[in-house]
């Protein structure tokens, strides 16, 4: 029959015998493997077959590195977070447990924390985690020839000399990070910092391995082979923009309480959510993103999940540019945008409206109320407004005006992308708005080097405080990618985090919500635009994953039902 099949493609005879006969020893091959099975199967006592289990899980932007050092992204942290685990995890509410560390310490004036090391805790290639570990992880983060975007982290938890280290005043050795003993790491602060325990389940501030990193070299973290881990799993496979595997590490400290986890975890880069979903009705997806008209064609199947993650969308504006200093353009375009048309119209996901810079269902604040409940609505859709403040920037600039929108290349970027062009241009008369789409990692890239007008970027935070989201743009911040600057909101700021409102939770509260009334109603320094839903398709099967609004979402704990 192949003989035949093959005589209707213009194939040379000696080229169709070559198929027929791998052909035949492929089937040989198989007959002998089915027999030998059958021949084993009835021999001696019946014994159970072990099952093994593999979720496959949809991401629709594609990891940047494994380097835990040095990603930026979400997508990277939750691969990461497969291989490396830090001293403390977070539960399914977000509460810090143990993970590497057994139990931790903290002194009555809040400035001392003591993390006391799991002594059995080991590396894959059997060496011990030690607290050396965590001090040269730390070391790495925040030195200067790394240059890492994430080194203000250790500032931001107030670690003693972190800013002087950072800016190469001082030396790493002068880092408050100490290891006491082999198992026992000291952290001494300048001043309390309450959610520095959920820190330490934030992929940066995971233990590194000094002798390996450094024998890797500049190779280091960029093939499973470069790589060692300290986590549930161990990477196996990797196929760069398309797919990464992990399957069980059996020397994590942990191994026995993993046991009823998935044997095997594939992560697949996948921005045609079309494409996807058919993966995923196939039976080839477990988990994957819904979007636009998705939501509403699966929201009463089994499986549908749905909830408000804690990730910010927002404009950019990059302040090099002399045109974007124009305040009145700067109102004009956060008036001319409607928020909730974006939200409810074009993502359809569950996504709602920004308020504010600071996401809603994200803090809780002294009072125990949400901080958005508490804080002012700053953004307004009125597009008279919009046409009346570009009229005014156009008398000041002299001409129209006209700028380069910079997106990621993901089918809700896109779409949002879009959206944006037409209202802006349609509400601002006169003003151009032209699209450029990139790869995400293109995309931060251009904005880290300042290259570009306005984007439209998000924001993740790593832990559930304001302080994740006001950081990015004070003045000397290495995220604030558009060199927003004011002097009066750095101040609150300042006051805020390491002044005289410091150990006062009201009082901080207060000033990060006039802080933020400066930066997006009073100088539009960002345009906020919509807080990411979370609508997906969970194989009903599968459960277990961690989902943190105020944190990375966690893979590891994913049990599959039989």
């Amino acid at each position: 029959h192949l003989k035949n099949f093959l005589k209707h493609f213009k194939l040379s005879v000696s080229f169709r015998r070559e198929i027929v006969m791998k052909a035949k020893k492929i089937a040989a091959t198989g007959l002998a493997a089915a027999m030998s099975m059958a021949v084993l199967a009835g021999c001696g006592p019946k014994s159970e077959v072990a099952t093994t289990t593999t979720v496959t899980i949809a991401f629709d932007t594609d990891m940047s590195s494994m380097d835990n050092s040095v990603a930026t992204d979400g997508s990277s942290f939750s691969m990461q977070m497969m291989g490396l685990s830090g001293l403390l995890a977070l539960d399914e509410s977000g509460t810090p447990v143990p993970d590497l560390a057994e139990s931790y310490d903290v002194s009555d004036d809040g400035l001392t924390y003591t993390f006391h090391l799991k002594k059995d805790a080991q590396w894959s290639n059997g060496t011990p985690i030690t607290a050396n570990d965590v001090v040269y992880s730390w070391h790495r983060l925040v030195s200067p020839t790394l240059a890492s975007e994430y080194a203000f982290i250790l500032d931001t938890m107030h670690v003693v000399n972190a800013a002087d280290v950072i800016a190469g005043k001082k030396d790493a050795k002068e880092l408050g990070v100490e290891a006491v003993d082999d198992h026992t790491v000291k952290v001494s602060l300048s001043l309390p910092c309450s959610f520095l325990p959920s820190l330490m389940a934030f992929p940066p501030l995971f233990p590194l391995n000094e002798e390996y990193v450094t024998s890797q070299g500049d190779q280091y973290a960029l093939s499973p082979e470069n790589m060692i881990y300290s986590g549930q799993y161990v990477m196996t496979d990797w196929k760069q923009g398309n797919e990464y595997t992990f399957e069980k590490n059996d020397k994590y400290v942990n191994a026995d309480e993993a046991k009823d986890k998935a044997d095997t975890v594939v992560f697949k880069f996948i921005q045609d959510t079309q494409a996807a979903m058919l993966s995923y009705q196939n039976g080839d997806i477990d988990a994957v993103k819904l979007q636009g008209e998705q939501v509403d064609q699966y929201s009463s199947q089994e499986g549908f999940t749905n909830r408000l993650q804690g990730y910010l969308w927002y404009l950019s504006i990059n302040f090099n540019n002399p045109v974007l200093q124009n305040a009145n353009l700067r109102t004009a375009l956060s008036y001319a945008v409607d928020r909730e048309a974006i939200a409810k119209d074009v993502l359809k996901d569950g996504s709602v409206a920004a308020r504010g810079f600071v996401p809603s269902e994200f803090a809780t604040g002294p009072d125990g109320k949400d901080y958005v409940d508490t804080a002012d609505t700053l953004t307004e859709y009125d597009p008279d407004k919009a046409a009346e403040y570009y009229k005014k920037a156009v008398a000041e600039l002299g001409k129209d005006v006209s700028f380069t929108l910079l997106f990621e290349d993901t089918e809700a970027s896109k779409s949002v992308a879009e959206n944006l062009q037409a209202q802006l241009q349609k509400n601002c008369p006169g003003l151009t708005v032209t699209l450029d789409q990139k790869p995400k990692k293109t995309r931060l890239q251009l904005m880290i080097s300042h290259d570009y007008d306005i984007g439209l970027t998000r924001w993740g935070p790593d832990y559930a405080d304001p302080q994740s989201f006001m950081d990015l743009v004070t003045t000397t911040s290495t995220y604030n990618q558009g060199s927003y600057s004011n002097s009066a909101y750095d101040a609150l700021i300042a006051k805020a985090e390491t002044g005289e409102d410091a150990a006062n939770a009201e009082a901080r509260w207060k000033d990060f919500q006039e802080a933020e009334k400066i930066l997006v109603q009073q100088d539009h320094g960002v345009i906020p635009i919509y807080q990411n839903g979370g609508a997906m398709m969970i194989n009903p099967k599968v459960s277990g994953i961690r989902f943190h609004s105020g944190g990375v979402d966690d893979y590891r704990w994913m049990v599959v039902s039989q």
